[in-house]
């Protein structure tokens, strides 16, 4: 079933997101968009509903919240695994919205953020 967010939606174009209850209905759902349409998804948890969406793999870059640092508005930071995962999402945001970001590596935890220019 295909049940809509009231709380999360995509950065992309800002419709809601679908989102599932477990991991196993997220790759259950994910296995039948690659079968029926050809779309390549993997599941997320998501760090503000705690419930489970899909990202187009093109798009997917694997990071989780920070303990620590924080952005201008108190929000936590998201730390990227890698630099090269870091400057993926830095690309993706500076083709869809025209924003310049650089990439830094995290003073408190093994990661990377990004920052504006």
């Amino acid at each position: 079933m295909n049940v809509k967010s009231e709380t999360c939606f995509s950065n992309h174009d800002g419709k809601p997101l679908s989102f599932f209850a477990s991991e196993k209905e997220a790759l259950d759902s994910a296995k039948y968009a690659k079968k029926r349409y050809g779309h390549s998804l993997l599941p997320y948890q998501c760090d503000k509903c705690n419930l489970w969406h899909l990202s187009p793999k093109s798009r997917h870059t694997q990071s989780e919240e920070c303990s620590y640092c924080t952005d201008k508005n108190g929000a936590l930071k998201q730390l990227y695994v890698s630099k090269n995962k870091a400057q993926k999402r830095a690309d993706i945001l500076y083709k869809e919205k025209a924003v310049l970001l650089d990439v830094y590596s995290c003073p408190h935890q093994n990661g990377f953020h990004l920052t504006k220019r």
